[in-house]
C-alpha cells in the first residue's frame, strides 16, 4: 500500500515547477490530486502526465490564488468530486512589496495575451534591486517563447529599471539568444558574464533546453549530478514526457535540506545583566 492511497491532495501552481513536481509525486504515492493554476492548459498537461502514469487527477479550471471566489470554487469542486480534502499544498506563489501584489501567473497571462506594457508596469514603482529582480523574473520567463521581444526588453533598460545591475541584462540576453537558436552566442554571453549564484553548467543546460536541445541539456545535468542539477533535470525530463524517470531523479526533501543547511544564527549580544542588546523590532 502506498503512503497516500485514497488521500485527496489540493495542489496549486501545477502548471510547472514545484507545483507540478508535487502533483506528480503525490499521485505516484496514491493521492487523488486536484490541481489548479492560472495557466490552465499547462496544468492540464500535468493532469495528463499523472494519468499516463496510472494516477488520478482533476484540474477544474483556471485558478487565481489571489481571488477568493476562484479559490472557493476550486475547493468546492474538489469536495464535490472526492468527498473531502486531506492535504493542501500551496505551490503557487505571490510576490509582495510596498502596497503592490504581483502574481507571477497573472503576469504570465498578461504577456501571453500580448499585454506587454501592462505586465512591465508592475515593475515601475521604485523598488530596490532585489525586490525589482524578483518582480521581473515571472514577467520575463513567459517571453522565453517570444525571444525577439525578450531581446528587445533586455536591450532597452529604460523600459524596465535595472538599477545598474548588468548581470540581470546579460542573463536574460543569453536566454533570448538561446530562444532564437543562437546557442553558441548564448553560451558565450553566459561564460563572459557568469551568474555568481548559479553553477555555469546549470546555466548552460538551461540555455540548451531553451534552444530545444533537451538531450544535450539532460546529459549536462546528469554529468553534474548535484541536487540543483537534479531539480533542473526533472524539468527537462518532464518536457521530454518522461514522467517516471523525472520523479525518480528529483531529490527528496531531506536531500534538498541537507544540501542547503540553514546558517547558524549569530549569537545575540547580551548586557552584563543578561538582557538582549538587540532592539525588539
Amino acid at each position: 500500500m502506498r503512503r497516500l492511497d485514497g488521500k485527496v491532495a489540493l495542489i496549486s501552481g501545477t502548471a510547472s515547477g514545484q507545483g507540478r513536481a508535487a502533483a506528480l509525486r503525490f499521485a505516484a504515492e496514491g493521492a487523488l490530486v486536484v490541481g489548479g493554476d492560472l495557466l490552465h492548459e499547462q496544468a492540464l498537461e500535468t493532469q495528463q502526465l499523472i494519468a499516463r502514469e496510472g494516477g488520478t487527477a482533476l484540474t477544474p479550471g483556471p485558478l487565481n490564488v489571489t481571488d477568493e471566489q476562484s479559490v472557493s470554487s476550486w475547493v468546492h469542486e474538489a469536495v464535490d468530486a472526492f468527498g473531502g480534502i486531506d492535504i493542501v499544498y500551496a505551490g503557487a506563489a505571490r510576490i509582495t512589496g510596498a502596497n503592490l501584489v504581483v502574481d507571477g501567473d497573472c503576469s504570465a497571462v498578461l504577456l501571453r495575451d500580448g499585454r506587454l506594457d501592462d505586465a512591465i508596469a508592475v515593475a515601475e514603482p521604485g523598488f530596490g534591486w532585489y525586490d525589482c529582480s524578483n518582480l521581473l523574473a515571472p514577467l520575463v520567463y513567459p517571453l522565453l517563447d517570444r525571444p525577439e521581444e525578450l531581446l528587445h526588453l533586455v536591450e532597452h533598460p529604460s523600459v524596465v529599471p535595472h538599477y545598474d545591475h548588468a548581470e540581470f541584462q546579460h542573463w536574460w540576453r543569453a536566454f533570448a539568444l538561446a530562444g532564437l537558436s543562437r546557442v553558441d552566442e548564448a553560451i558565450a554571453v553566459a561564460e563572459a558574464h557568469p551568474d555568481p549564484w548559479t553553477d555555469l553548467r546549470i546555466v548552460k543546460a538551461g540555455l540548451l533546453s531553451t534552444a530545444g536541445h533537451l538531450d544535450a541539456a539532460a546529459a549536462e545535468l546528469r554529468a553534474l549530478g548535484t541536487i540543483e542539477a537534479r531539480e533542473e533535470l526533472f524539468e527537462v525530463l518532464i518536457s521530454q514526457g518522461q514522467a517516471a524517470e523525472a520523479i525518480a531523479v528529483h531529490p527528496t526533501v531531506a536531500e534538498q535540506r541537507a544540501a542547503k543547511p540553514k546558517p547558524k544564527p549569530e549569537p545575540v549580544p547580551l548586557s552584563e545583566d543578561g538582557y538582549s542588546l538587540e532592539p525588539p523590532f
